[in-house]
């Protein structure tokens, strides 16, 4: 069998999908050779890389809810962001502890940005919970995390769907996961300033995903159709299943590109 590396996108709530995609493969019985994983997808993946049941992981974004969602938003350095990430960092380090890069099961790679160069930076060792967090540092909303002399923010802003990476690790076949916002999901009337910048992020990142899938080639590419009920940070409905029921489509074709 061909070593599989998977190539989970940031997305925000919607990269709960991933815990389903992943689940699907682990009751198929398909090994994952290799991790790659950018913002919420460097979450996912760098937590089932140490080894975190997937049960865990859905159960703690089912729980989380508005309370939680503020818990983390709580402000912090004055002109760095508008919170420090610091809780962030406590709920993922709950998960995976001291544990590092180097000593994972499955090979992984956490995407982030260097904020001076505008570079995709590969995060391949050093703490888990610190190359997690700083994947996942949201410009303007989450601090810039300091990582061996750079500073760092959220890899969607450069690489959204590390394709390129999970190949790096040595994946023969790479299955990536694309729960990007479409542009076309948002309706606009008279937009606000807060949508047009949401929905400028929006369409960049779903450009260079697009281009990274062209580009890059993976060998298959799942977009979890959301519906009309896309998940929330307060509510993910039902993003776990929908992940899980796109990966068990899938899993034929998956399976004829691993035996080559």
């Amino acid at each position: 069998m061909r070593k599989l590396g998977v190539a989970l996108s940031s997305g925000g709530a919607r990269g709960t999908a991933h815990i389903g995609v992943l689940r699907a493969l682990e009751e198929a019985g398909i090994p994952i050779g290799a991790i790659a994983g950018t913002s919420v997808g460097a979450w996912v993946g760098g937590c089932y890389a140490a080894g975190v049941p997937l049960s865990d992981l859905a159960r703690y974004w089912r729980d989380l809810r508005w309370h939680g969602v503020g818990r983390h938003l709580l402000p912090g350095p004055v002109w760095r962001g508008w919170t420090s990430g610091r809780s962030l960092w406590h709920a993922i380090r709950a998960f995976v502890g001291d544990v590092r890069i180097e000593e994972l099961g499955i090979p992984f790679v956490a995407v982030a940005t260097d904020l001076a160069t505008g570079e995709a930076v590969w995060i391949d060792r050093g703490p888990l919970a610190d190359a997690i967090c700083a994947s996942g540092a949201v410009p303007g909303l989450v601090a810039p995390r300091r990582w061996e002399g750079r500073w760092l923010i959220d890899g969607g802003v450069v690489d959204p769907l590390p394709v390129a990476a999970a190949r790096a690790l040595g994946a023969e076949v790479v299955l990536a996961v694309d729960v990007l916002v479409d542009p076309r999901e948002k309706r606009l009337s008279t937009p606000n300033v807060f949508q047009v910048l949401f929905q400028m992020s929006t369409i960049f990142q779903k450009r260079i995903a697009e281009l990274e899938a062209t580009m890059d080639g993976p060998e298959l590419v799942l977009r979890p159709n959301f519906g009309d009920r896309p998940p929330r940070y307060a509510d993910i409905g039902e993003a776990v299943e929908v992940g899980y029921r796109e990966m068990e489509r899938a899993l034929p074709e998956l399976q004829r590109l691993l035996a080559g």
